[in-house]
């Protein structure tokens, strides 16, 4: 999606489609299309590319390919404002490769590997599982969100931030939620990172990451399920060669 399409679909009438569901208080795109980690909403929040990332078929266009040792992005800009005590929602697809029993990294926004002022989304290959984490102290914090990783090979994950509830979705669906009596602060001075988490017991992503979309506000239900049709997992091409 280029910085004019973005523009053009926020001047649309508010008709609840999949491309406005995709465009409405958008605060960092990556398309990931010209295989490099520029945000395409213009506002800078541009990533920085670490060790070899490739360039591999993705969802939609192109994706960027992880090789599971030294491969990650930081995030810089603006798009790290949104993760203290406000509403956000972290949209992105991935093609793991391989089923190697260990912990993955996927997205995360912690300073230390501690469960403190942190966001952490984690691939669970051999417990088929995603995992995510939303603490402000041990005590204080979201439960832990999972959802079953589904049989295809592409797979969509999102994580809303809502007030005092947080929601994990898969494929566009709701898998799990958690509510807490009173706000979790997340705040810390980390870039926001993909592949490159402070804990031992993780390892770097191997596969594909593509359409990696952060919004300044809670999707809901029906916008998750509006933003997944943009690019369900059935439509992908799974050989590049082709």
């Amino acid at each position: 999606m280029s910085t004019l399409l973005y523009a053009f679909l926020l001047l649309r009438a508010p008709t609840q489609t999949p491309m406005l569901a995709a465009a409405a208080e958008l605060v960092a795109y990556y398309s990931c299309n010209l295989c490099d980690g520029r945000d395409e909403t213009g506002m800078g929040s541009d990533g920085l590319l670490r060790g070899q990332v490739g360039c591999w078929c993705g969802i939609e266009g192109d994706g960027l390919l992880f090789d599971g040792m030294d491969d990650w992005v930081e995030f810089s800009g603006r798009v790290n404002r949104y993760f203290t005590t406000t509403d956000f929602t972290v949209s992105f697809y991935i093609k793991p490769e391989g089923r190697a029993p260990y912990l993955q990294d996927l997205l995360c926004k912690r300073p230390s590997c501690t469960e403190v002022s942190m966001m952490d989304i984690l691939l669970d290959p051999s417990g088929k599982k995603v995992r995510a984490m939303l603490y402000e102290s041990p005590v204080n914090h979201f439960r832990e969100l999972e959802g079953r990783l589904p049989a295809s090979t592409w797979m969509h994950i999102a994580l809303v931030r809502e007030g005092q509830e947080a929601r994990l979705y898969i494929n566009g669906e709701r898998q799990f939620e958690s509510f807490r009596c009173r706000g979790v602060d997340l705040s810390n001075d980390m870039p926001l990172r993909f592949s490159n988490n402070p804990c031992s017991d993780t390892r770097p992503f191997k596969g594909v990451l593509d359409e990696l979309r952060v919004y300044k506000r809670a999707l809901n239900d029906e916008e998750m399920r509006l933003l997944y049709r943009l690019n369900p997992i059935e439509n992908a091409v799974m050989d590049c060669v082709t």
